[in-house]
């Protein structure tokens, strides 16, 4: 029994870990394998699932109302001030150009507003908080601070695509998010209307072509 717990828990690790694992090899792409092994996971593993599907709490009105009020807050606090504040510090704007075709096609900016919610809103926020942090903390103990880091850090690495400026911004985005999901007592809801929000905003902007709040310096 003991050698049998011995070899389970190191399993058990790398389970939690593989998650963070593709996103550092195949930034992008690699969130994908990520939500493959999450959803296995929570199909196969009790513990798993008991700690990472976590949605309401006792108030579902004010998860709505929180999530979706800091995923406007941190949109427009970003595109005025931060975003640009980073540009001008490192010398390099947010690579976007993977998102041209947005711009005044409808059909595509409906398929990346889909993606947007249902990847971005849903599935990174169940692999990234509820799954990293809500699982983590349960299976290594401890404050959940080290694993908000550590998943905002990948968080942010799985957007390289947009280059040095979008990284930081997307990393201290998930930053943000994983102060929500502890701030709402690691319940998944508002962190994903919050996340969905985000990229509801920030895909409009990508379509009409414009921000719809000027920054307050740079260009």
């Amino acid at each position: 029994m003991t050698r049998t717990n011995s070899l389970k828990r190191p399993a058990t690790w790398l389970l939690w870990a593989l998650p963070l694992l593709f996103p550092l090899a195949l930034p992008g792409l690699g969130a994908l394998f990520s939500l493959g092994v999450v959803v296995l996971a929570l199909i196969f593993h009790k513990d798993a699932r008991r700690a990472t599907l976590r949605w309401w709490g006792d108030n579902p009105a004010g998860a709505i109302a929180l999530g979706v009020g800091a995923g406007v807050l941190i949109h427009f606090s970003f595109s005025v001030l931060v975003e640009p504040l980073i540009q001008t510090l490192l010398g390099q704007e947010i690579d976007l150009s993977n998102f041209d075709a947005v711009k005044g096609n409808l059909a595509n900016f409906l398929i990346l507003l889909a993606v947007g919610i249902l990847f971005g809103g849903v599935a990174e926020e169940l692999i990234f908080r509820g799954f990293v942090v809500g699982w983590g903390t349960k299976l290594f103990g401890g404050g959940a601070i080290p694993l908000v880091i550590v998943s905002a850090a990948v968080f942010g690495f799985a957007h390289l695509y947009q280059g040095p400026s979008g990284m930081l911004t997307t990393g201290l985005i998930g930053i943000l998010f994983g102060t929500l999901y502890l701030v709402s007592g690691r319940r998944l809801v508002p962190c994903m209307l919050a996340h969905a929000t985000l990229d509801i905003l920030g895909i409009t902007e990508l379509y009409v072509g414009h921000p719809f709040l000027p920054p307050l310096f740079g260009t």
